[in-house]
């Protein structure tokens, strides 16, 4: 009882002496100097008492921290500020993780390595001096960030706004965000710090991409599955025309007098014009299948190879593929030779060239040649006179889709196509190995520029590609074949921008492996059908099977399917062999040494031709078709991957071939890929041959 009363006593004799010494201090500084040693012993018992004072102060704790939040395995550290103190504190833990460091104003709190949902873990700091002072702080210990998988972002349409943000788990914000592969849909954009996708989108199709966040401890997550579909809302315009051949005449003497030409093909429509080598000619609009155009005397006064064309006016529209036509003296035989440079080395050690595609990529007039190898689009510009010089921005590598899994994406088939409208062709190339196709956007110098959107064609090695504005729209549309595990072809709209849609019903109801496919119109519709081959390797039986389109995107397979044509039928070229104005097809059966000659009933149904099948070289690999002699007649070349040869077959005219006196010519090692044009401008059509196992690249040119 004694020391409460003299504790209570002392407490109230210090508030007593903190007053007087507050009133008196201005007066004890102004007579500082006469202040006597009894006054000076006076304060020295104040202060003692003072002492006494101070320790009776609250005493108050204060913890800060850079975070209050934190992810597994990492740490942070704590402070402690004390007021009244100098004794420190100790530190308590409750719940999951441990501590380190500790010292009497600091400690490391360590969260556990793993938790599967965030959870709680409290620190507590307590004053020696008093144990009934304490402060306490939550942490809160989140898991990595996670980020759903497989995720199809909500649809969006073209001029409608859209807002969706990437869900995100787990982590401790803030959160960056980015896309290190793929991109969005033209029109939108990601904000960086919350994951919102927004804006209005300008183009219809489907973007693929790599969302990745990263929080405040370095921790990231990504989803390279992400997509995002575009529908467009424009009203469809005119068809992208598509040609047959052959021409009718498809060969003129050079310093002859002019003539009418008439095309055929489909999606023709009046105000269409035939070009010659880009220029206009006075067409005729006979209807959806014809044209007819005036051929003035001096576009054919010297020899030389045109490039013809139809085009149809805006909206929609745009140009057709291209057929050559010879201004040339009729030859009674080929005389193919190498051009100078001939065979072209692969440009890079060990590279083998797996495909050829044809196309005046500069604007200038003469043909070009891009060149899948291994990884890499090479492209070429042609002269003139056999000669080539490698493109500006030449090789371009091929784009790494956010979903594919192999260390690099490898070229395989290539073709070419304007997919974006600007009146320039482009290139769309299969990845061979994966599961997609790289859309190339012509530059119109030989440069190309990769599209923003990549083309997912859903699950199997892409082998093939086959472009044509298959819905009518006016945009030019793809389709892709495979031959892995009896996977069939997969269509995708195309909307003008280098971006696709696939077509909800693909695969339509098949079950067969593809090893090439060919674009026409078999049954007389005016709607693009598609021929598939198989070699019934990868499953379902081998032969042609016709998908007949219904002018939508979408195709039923003709009731005739499939149509035999020989062993391991591995390649197809389409035209009209013997001149009835039905489309007829030339199969390569790599098993048989030979192609087979189906005649086109004109209904999605076949004839095999006179002496079809007929024989050529050892394993051939492709076709091409062509009139190399200028006899009016189309002829065929085939490459021999077996005996390192082309075979040269000269048409009669009426579905039957022979073999050409000169042929079966020499090429380099392996034969894989052809592709036709006239090289050297002499009015003869050569051929480029990629040899894949010697890696060169073969330009056979006539003289």
């Amino acid at each position: 009882m004694f020391l409460g009363i003299l504790s209570s006593s002392v407490e109230a004799f210090c508030r007593v002496l903190h007053q007087l010494l507050d009133s008196a201090a201005p007066r004890i500084r102004r007579r500082s100097h006469n202040v006597s040693f009894s006054v000076a012993l006076l304060f020295f018992v104040f202060a003692i008492f003072l002492g006494g004072c101070g320790s009776t102060l609250p005493i108050s704790i204060a913890l800060s921290a850079t975070s209050t939040q934190t992810d597994q395995g990492q740490s942070i550290g704590i402070t402690a500020t004390l007021m009244n103190s100098s004794r420190g504190v100790t530190w308590g833990l409750s719940g999951p993780g441990s501590l380190s460091n500790q010292s009497s104003s600091f400690v490391t709190y360590s969260a556990p390595p793993s938790v599967s949902s965030s959870q709680m873990a409290t620190v507590t700091a307590t004053s020696v001096a008093d144990a009934t002072k304490t402060a306490s702080m939550q942490i809160t210990v989140n898991p990595p960030p996670q980020i759903s998988l497989l995720l199809s972002l909500p649809n969006g349409t073209t001029g409608t706004p859209y807002n969706q943000t990437i869900a995100v788990t787990g982590g401790s914000p803030p959160f960056t965000w980015s896309l290190p592969i793929g991109a969005l849909p033209n029109g939108l954009s990601l904000n960086t710090s919350t994951g919102a996708i927004s804006g209005t989108p300008t183009g219809g199709g489907t973007w693929y991409f790599d969302a990745k966040v990263t929080d405040a401890y370095g921790l990231w997550a990504d989803d390279g599955f992400l997509s995002l579909e575009v529908f467009s809302n424009t009203s469809p315009g005119n068809p992208v025309p598509f040609l047959n051949q052959p021409l009718i005449p498809d060969v003129a003497a050079p310093g002859g007098s002019g003539f009418t030409l008439t095309v055929n093909g489909t999606g023709f429509v009046s105000g269409a014009t035939v070009d010659f080598n880009g220029a206009a000619l006075v067409t005729t609009f006979v209807n959806s299948r014809q044209l007819t155009a005036t051929v003035p005397q001096s576009d054919i006064a010297t020899a030389g190879t045109a490039s013809i064309t139809v085009l149809n006016p805006a909206p929609g529209g745009g140009r057709s593929n291209a057929v050559f036509f010879p201004v040339a003296t009729p030859e009674t035989a080929i005389n193919f030779s190498n051009a100078p440079g001939s065979p072209i080395p692969p440009p890079i050690q060990f590279d083998a060239p797996i495909s050829l595609a044809v196309g005046d990529f500069n604007g200038d007039g003469k043909p070009d040649l891009s060149i899948t190898y291994t990884v890499r689009v090479f492209t070429l510009l042609g002269n003139g006179d056999g000669t080539f010089t490698q493109a500006p921005g030449s090789p371009f590598l091929m784009q790494y889709p956010p979903w594919d899994t192999l260390p690099t994406p490898y070229a395989g088939f290539v073709t070419v196509g304007d997919f974006d409208n600007s009146g320039k062709p482009g290139l769309a190339v299969a990845e061979y190995q994966s599961s997609e196709a790289t859309i190339l956007l012509g530059n119109g110098n030989g440069a190309f520029t990769p599209s923003s959107a990549l083309v997912y064609i859903q699950n199997f090695p892409t082998v093939c590609l086959a472009p044509g504005d298959f819905n009518g729209d006016g945009n030019l549309d793809l389709a892709a074949a495979g031959n892995g595990g009896g996977l069939p072809v997969v269509v995708q709209l195309g909307y003008g921008d280098g971006a696709f849609n696939v077509v909800p019903s693909s695969p339509f109801g098949l079950s067969i492996g593809v090893s090439s496919l060919a674009v026409g119109d078999f049954n007389g519709d005016g709607k693009l059908d598609l021929a598939l081959v198989s070699d019934g390797l990868q499953g379902g039986a081998a032969g042609v099977t016709i998908l007949l389109g219904n002018g939508d995107g979408t195709f039923t397979p003709s009731a005739a399917s499939p149509i035999p044509a020989g062993n391991a039928p591995d390649a197809i070229a389409v035209a009209d062999f013997n001149g009835d104005g039905k489309l007829d097809l030339a199969v390569v059966n790599n098993g048989g040494n030979n192609i087979s000659i189906l005649l086109g009933n004109g209904d999605g149904t076949f004839t095999q031709s006179t002496g079809s099948p007929i024989p050529v070289g050892s394993q051939p690999l492709d076709i091409v078709v062509g009139d190399f002699t200028g006899s009016g007649k189309l002829d065929l070349a085939v490459a021999n991957l077996g005996s390192d040869t082309v075979t040269i077959l000269l048409g009669n005219g009426d579905g039957t071939f022979a073999q050409a006196a000169n042929s079966p010519v020499p090429v380099g090692k392996g034969p894989h890929s052809l592709a036709i044009a006239d090289f050297n401008g002499s009015g003869r059509l050569g051929l480029a041959v990629a040899n894949i196992h010697d890696g060169t690249v073969s330009i056979l040119v006539q003289q």
